[in-house]
């Protein structure tokens, strides 16, 4: 499997929470496999900065790529969005090549929670949302179930918590740690709004790639 794919995987079962106005940050987390469980992309926009973490997440990888590259056997694909991003940084063709690879991986990650592809029991909707230009690219990721385990939340200060737990894959069988950063909204529920860790869970499922 692509390291790029496992990444989005995470990142994706990471982003999705449940609903609940007033509801805390250990509560929103709880709701976690329900919202995945229920293959709900209109839970996981609602109650998760989806945009945000991808863009977050789009600058540590072409960081990472661009100091690591994958070398022989590396995806044509991924070392073409990578060097170009790096190549260009700051110019005006970097930002529409970012803000593609962003709404593009939104795209595959929406499609991913609607279809079933996260939570291991495929959804029989006919309307399902566009699955992005990256299926292909995407198509080794795991479709077993994902699990939220051992989470726990530090006390918030003001409207700001964080969280850490292990997303386990039931598929791969392999446990990723995760560290999340959570924000109380104006209506009163808590949304996941960062996934802190990120270059290490980067560099985690890169090196599990690359050893295969």
């Amino acid at each position: 499997m692509k390291w790029y794919a496992y990444f989005i995987m995470i990142a994706a079962v990471l982003c999705a929470s449940g609903a609940g106005a007033a509801e805390t940050p250990a509560a929103s987390l709880a709701n976690v496999q329900r919202a995945i469980d229920g293959n709900d992309q209109v839970l996981l926009e609602k109650y998760v900065d989806v945009r945000g973490i991808i863009a977050r997440g789009v600058d540590v990888f072409v960081k990472d790529y661009a100091a690591h590259p994958a070398g022989e056997g590396g995806d044509p694909m991924l070392d073409m969005l990578s060097g170009g991003l790096a190549a260009q940084s700051g110019a005006a063709a970097d930002q529409s090549m970012k803000l593609m690879l962003i709404e593009e991986t939104r795209k595959f990650v929406i499609r991913g929670v609607a279809s079933g592809d996260f939570s291991g029991r495929p959804s029989q909707r006919q309307d399902l949302p566009e699955g992005g230009i990256f299926s292909v690219l995407f198509a080794d990721v795991s479709t077993a179930r994902k699990e939220l385990r051992g989470v726990q939340v530090q006390p918030p200060k003001g409207d700001l918590a964080t969280a850490s737990a292990t997303m386990f894959d039931h598929g791969s069988k392999r446990g990723y740690p995760v560290k999340l950063g959570l924000k109380r909204q104006a209506e009163g529920y808590w949304k996941v709004t960062d996934v802190t860790n990120m270059a290490e869970l980067i560099r985690i499922v890169r090196k599990e790639a690359e050893a295969r």
